[in-house]
Order: structure tokens, then C-alpha cells, then sequence
């Protein structure tokens, strides 16, 4: 009899450890952790269009491309080119390097610089501003001014205004 009630103790000892063991193996997820400010990813390659007015009277269609890269939590530096056909069946192209700060969820405020050339060959600078404002989880909208001073004709110095949109990859 005293063996019977020592294999029921140890049953009863080896039933009540073992389910301990098992509720003891909890499972917790590792945390998300990503690089965006303000819910939207500013990094990384985008391609967007654009239309444009001109000073000269002219107005245009283009297409831009480009790479952005947060240096800390609130300053964004860029890379982008574009081409635009104009009105008078000319056409300009550009490259500039932008310079932004995050100031809101979803908001972009910069300045760009860069060189340019039109279907002339003349060079010129842009110099400008922009805003570009978050729409959707890939999406922005922007608008901007560019100075374009002309490194041969001052008289050909145009103002420009772009408004357009991005699809950040």
C-alpha cells in the first residue's frame, strides 16, 4: 500500500510540475522599430510629375527623379533631376541637391540648388524653394519656386513655379 500511494504522490508531483513548465514559456514580439518621422517614410528613391509655369509665358510637362536620405530625426538631404517639355516645344533639364526639414507629421519644407540646361545648350542655376506635404502612405504632393539664373544672358533669367506629385519607393 505504501508504494501504491508513493507512485500516486509522484504522478500528482510530475502532473502539477510539468504544467508550470508550460505556462512558463511566454512568447512576447520583439518591438517594431523603422525609420520614418511623422508616419511617412522620407527615405529612399521617388519619381513623381509635375507641371510648371514660366515667366516667359510658358507653360510645361515634366517628370522628376530622385533619392532622399534622413541625416537625424528632422533633417533630410536629397538628390533629384528633371525633364520638362515647355509650351514653345523647347525643353529644360536639371539636377539639384536638396536640403529639408521635417516640420510636422507628413511635412517637408526645403531649399534646392543645382545646374541646369535648356534645348540650347545654355547652362543656368536653379535656385529655390519648396514645400512637399504627405498624402497617402507612398504619396506627396509639392509645390515650388525656382530662380533660374543664366549664366550668359541675364535677360533670360525666368522665374518658375512647379506644382506636382511624387511616389516615394
Amino acid at each position: 500500500m505504501r508504494t501504491l500511494k508513493i507512485a500516486l504522490l509522484a504522478t500528482v508531483a510530475t502532473a502539477a510540475l510539468s504544467s508550470a513548465t508550460i505556462a512558463a514559456d511566454l512568447i512576447i514580439a520583439d518591438p517594431v522599430i523603422n525609420n520614418t518621422y511623422g508616419g511617412f517614410d522620407w527615405e529612399g528613391p521617388y519619381a513623381g510629375l509635375f507641371v510648371m509655369g514660366h515667366d516667359f509665358g510658358l507653360f510645361g510637362i515634366g517628370v522628376d527623379a530622385g533619392v532622399n536620405v534622413l541625416v537625424n530625426d528632422g533633417f533630410l538631404l536629397g538628390l533629384e533631376g528633371d525633364v520638362a517639355w515647355l509650351s514653345d516645344n523647347s525643353w529644360i533639364g536639371q539636377v539639384n541637391g536638396r536640403a529639408g526639414v521635417l516640420v510636422t507629421d507628413g511635412v517637408l519644407l526645403y531649399g534646392l540648388a543645382g545646374v541646369g540646361f535648356d534645348s540650347k545648350w545654355d547652362a543656368y542655376v536653379p535656385l529655390g524653394v519648396g514645400a512637399e506635404f504627405a498624402v497617402a502612405d507612398n504619396l506627396t504632393l509639392r509645390a515650388q519656386y525656382q530662380f533660374q539664373w543664366d549664366f550668359d544672358n541675364v535677360a533670360e533669367n525666368a522665374h518658375v513655379g512647379k506644382v506636382g506629385f511624387n511616389w516615394h519607393f
